[in-house]
């Protein structure tokens, strides 16, 4: 029987050495400092696990040596590099301004705000650098997409443009945030990250169905990831959560809470889990983990 725990625990330690391994050297030792400061700080790794679930269920092959990821794991780490990125920026006094993150001081509460704000440049910039390295496994043109791909998905139409719909929905900038804008801020901040975590392996070792499948499911797990992120935002203290709660109310912005309610809020997400499964649920056995951690999604507490 499949044990998500374990799992989640095993594939995490795996990326967490290949990080490890990564950023050893840089002009700037304060630089270098508060890059890994982030990169090492923990977390779920969730986007990172979805790359080399993703990658099995394709492969239909259940890993038994974590070597056997050295062929998908640059993209595995990129996306995690790009996500810590973002925290970092998120954080800053110009955006979320705020204190906590994964139970630590942020970074620019310990390195200032502009190492802070260049270690979030450094780590983006060099996020596609590692992408290059799948280059040493696949054809040129497949790792050209792929960097294509999540490149889309991080910038202006992706998680940056998210990011600014975000901002804007702020009660300053003249935006009556509705359902229908706070799920394009959720596809964008959130669900592009995600989607492209588990969709690019499709482009390596799958079928345009395949990428259309992943697609499906990471966009509908990256909204509920984000209505969930709302509910404990809401209903939560900041020691569970290991970074402010609150922080939406405090910055004055509209969120599913504030349109549905906790109750109904909780509903659209068991919706949006219950339909990326099903996007997933004809690969069999092999898809077991995407759909566990789709059910994660909705049953975690911070």
């Amino acid at each position: 029987m499949f044990e998500l725990k374990g799992y989640l625990k095993t594939k995490s330690r795996i990326v967490e050495s290949a990080l490890n391994n990564l950023f050893t050297n840089c002009i700037s030792y304060n630089l270098l400092s508060a890059m890994n400061y982030s990169l090492k700080s923990g977390g779920k790794r969730i986007r990172p696990i979805l790359v080399m679930a993703s990658r099995d269920m394709l492969l239909k092959q259940e890993v038994k040596d974590p070597i056997d990821y050295h062929n998908v794991m640059p993209l595995a780490c990129a996306v995690e590099i790009i996500h810590t990125y973002s925290l970092i920026h998120d954080d800053l006094p110009a955006m979320d301004n705020d204190d906590l993150r994964r139970g630590k001081p942020t970074n620019h509460k310990v390195y200032g705000d502009a190492v802070a704000t260049l270690a979030g440049d450094a780590l983006l910039t060099e996020a596609f650098n590692v992408l290059c390295l799948l280059s040493k496994h696949h054809e040129p043109e497949k790792v050209i997409d792929v960097i294509k791909y999540v490149s889309r998905s991080s910038g202006m139409n992706g998680m940056v443009g998210g990011q600014v719909l975000d901002i804007e929905n702020d009660g300053v900038h003249g935006v009556k945030p509705d359902l229908d804008y706070l799920y394009k801020t959720s596809y964008g901040k959130t669900g592009e990250l995600i989607k492209a975590s588990v969709a690019s392996p499709a482009i390596l070792y799958g079928t345009t169905k395949d990428v259309d499948n992943l697609e499906g499911y990471g966009k509908a797990i990256g909204v509920a990831f984000q209505m969930v992120d709302d509910v404990l935002g809401a209903t939560t203290t900041k020691e569970q959560l290991g970074k402010s709660a609150h922080i939406d109310e405090k910055n004055n912005k509209t969120t599913f809470i504030d349109l549905l309610g906790v109750d109904e809020t909780k509903k659209m997400a068991t919706k949006e889990i219950e339909k990326a499964k099903s996007f997933v649920s004809s690969y069999g056995t092999f898809a077991q983990p995407l759909i566990s951690i789709a059910d994660y999604i909705i049953q975690r507490n911070h």
